[in-house]
């Protein structure tokens, strides 16, 4: 009786220093962790870890959550699990210059009106007006604050992103600056003469404003700004001398350049009332000079386009010149395209290096050998955008073609050898810069042939305040803006895998269950349809007659067929239920395994080699 007794006591004990132990870890040992997660799911990137190690001040987040308002069977729960956790390893990396504050909110409590003052948007749940809220609310020592709305599940796979530059934008007191000179009305244009508003801002120039400083500069410019760190040229058209030479002064003195340049602007807008005019519109890109000054050159008349990266365009119809660029088409060596799962381009154009060029070209994004090809842009010029007919006239080449580069040298020539251009009468400077005839610094610049890449119908989706990118081309552009600008942190922090995984063997299981009773399902389906057509048949020329009464046969047989439809659907249901059954039996029994069976198997093994030790001890 001692003997059991003492063991009984000795479980308590055991489990009394278990939870303890558990409780004294929590605090205690919070910041020695362990991720053994398949992905490094709970581990912060190399990125995030050197923006947290530049903080020279303390940061405070908040962490709302309405936990007991979480509707039930949502995902919502383990994802706010997943984001506190990858909160608190932030606060454990940042060395105490990252304060967390976990905020429960309660339904019309202070907390939750802390939550609405501080900007978050909460999710209404139901019709007494109870809200869910789950965002985080960042400020730093001088009262700048930041703001997730709201945990998107959707957005998983950017969570690292979303928080990390959150503490960027705190911490960062200034932004680079990227100075974007554009023939399109990127931030809307003037207004529609229709409806007299403007037109919508691109939403790339709103990507790109999160973690940088936009500046848009007038195609009438005579000078950049020392201050600006990267010039983005996006479809220069038409500029003046003035502003191709300021162009060409800002490179040769070491500032960096973003082109995009297009043999075709899809998006380029045209006069709806004059479609005469529309159909022999000049759509090209107009940087020549600046170009062979580079040592490149991009043929206006030619479309390059892949046969094996043709996107979609209608129903039996992929277009060659419409691209979706995987990793078979990217440098996986460049920081730029590092991880981009794809990419789209919309008629885009080719760049050759020329014979005389001093600078080295890198390729960032280029067509595959096999499905290389080409269409003649003044075919498009001259109106045709029939998808079909465009098929059609695209001619296999069997040449890779370079659609995107890298291109970068310590000497380059001026592209006005013979100084600066006149100014026009009347212009208001300050005195020019001494003219520079060759670069002064290296030269660095990345070019794109394409420009509809940019514009939102191929990359991305708005809802609400969010952007929704479903193609690499905004993290392409920003990281080429971050990595010229000599920020690299953020890159690659863009799309992480995601924390849930999937059950393999659970839905082997759910689909052999399937499988075993959908041919029972079919059957009864058939057997359904069937009967629905008899009595269709028996029913209709009773309708046509004009409602005329069946005769006693027809009618015993009517309901005869009534009857057995009730029959077939109730077994239909049966077998729908019976499926449903064996699903859930099989969670359950999943569950149970999980939960209890796998510890009570440690547990007995724990008692056994416990005992063991016993004998052995009692033997010696």
């Amino acid at each position: 009786m001692g003997k059991q007794l003492f063991s009984i006591t000795g479980l308590i004990v055991a489990l009394v220093l278990f939870i303890g132990v558990n409780q004294f870890s929590e605090t205690a040992l919070r910041k020695m962790r362990v991720d053994l997660t398949q992905n490094g799911l709970y581990s912060l990137s190399e990125g995030s870890q050197n923006i947290l190690g530049k903080l020279d001040e303390p940061l405070d987040l908040k962490f709302f959550y309405s936990k007991s308002s979480a509707p039930d069977g949502s995902p919502i729960p383990a994802y706010a699990q997943r984001v506190r956790e990858l909160l608190e390893e932030y606060e454990a990396k940042a060395d105490s210059m990252v304060r967390l504050e976990i905020i429960h909110t309660e339904p019309f409590s202070e907390s939750e009106d802390a939550a609405t003052q501080a900007g978050l948007s909460g999710f209404r749940i139901n019709e007494a007006g109870d809200r869910l809220f789950f965002g985080l609310v960042g400020t730093n020592s001088v009262d700048d604050t930041e703001v997730i709305p709201f945990f998107e599940p959707s957005r998983e796979s950017s969570l690292e992103y979303d928080i990390t530059q959150l503490i960027y934008r705190l911490g960062t007191e200034e932004r680079p600056l990227i100075g974007v000179l554009s023939s399109l009305p990127m931030d809307g244009g003037g207004p529609d003469p229709r409806t007299g508003q403007p037109g919508p801002r691109w939403a790339i120039l709103d990507y790109i404003s999160q973690t940088q400083e936009v500046r848009t500069l007038e195609p009438t410019l005579t000078g950049v700004d020392a201050e600006v760190d990267v010039l983005m040229l996006v479809h220069p058209q038409g500029l003046p001398d003035t502003a191709l030479y300021a162009i060409d002064q800002f490179a040769l003195r070491g500032g960096r350049i973003l082109a995009f340049v297009d043999p075709h602007s899809w998006f380029q807008p045209v006069d709806p009332s004059d479609p005469r005019g529309a159909m022999s519109a000049d759509r090209s890109s107009h940087m020549e000079s600046l170009l062979t000054a580079w040592g490149v050159a991009m043929d206006t008349q030619s479309i390059a386009g892949d046969q094996n990266k043709a996107q979609q365009v209608a129903a039996g119809v992929f277009l060659q010149v419409f691209l979706g660029l995987d990793s078979d088409c990217l440098d996986e060596e460049d920081f730029t395209t590092r991880g981009l799962s794809s990419v789209k381009m919309l008629t885009p154009g080719a760049f050759v290096a020329l014979d005389n060029s001093t600078l080295t070209l890198d390729s960032l994004m280029r067509t595959t050998e096999e499905g290389a090809g080409a269409m003649d842009a003044t075919m498009l010029q001259m109106g045709m955008q029939d998808p079909t007919r465009m098929v059609e006239m695209f001619a296999p080449s069997g040449a890779p073609a370079d659609l995107a580069i890298r291109i970068h040298g310590d000497s380059v020539p001026s592209a006005f050898p013979d100084g600066a251009p006149a100014l026009p009468e009347g212009t208001e400077t300050d005195e020019r810069p001494t003219h520079l005839s060759a670069s002064s610094a290296p030269f660095h610049a990345v070019l794109v042939a394409d420009t509809d890449m940019l514009s939102d119908q191929l990359w991305v989706q708005r809802m609400g305040p969010y952007l929704m990118p479903n193609t690499g081309n905004g993290s392409f552009v920003v990281n080429v803006l971050e990595n010229l600008s000599g920020s690299t942190d953020l890159i690659g922090l863009r799309s992480r895998e995601g924390f849930a995984r999937p059950f393999h063997k659970k839905a082997e299981l759910e689909m052999a269950a399937r499988e075993r009773l959908q041919t029972k399902q079919d059957e009864l389906e058939a057997e359904i349809r069937q009967t629905e057509d008899r009595l269709a048949a028996l029913q209709a020329p009773g309708e046509a007659a004009g409602g005329l009464l069946l005769d006693d046969a027809q009618t015993e047989e009517l309901e005869k067929l009534q009857e057995t439809m009730l029959l077939q659907r109730k077994e239909s249901r049966e077998v729908r239920r019976q499926l449903n059954s064996e699903i859930k039996a099989l969670g359950t029994r999943l569950k149970i395994f999980n939960t209890l069976l796998v510890p009570a198997l440690l547990l007995i093994l724990a008692l056994l080699t416990a005992a063991n030790g016993k004998r052995t001890r009692k033997s010696s």
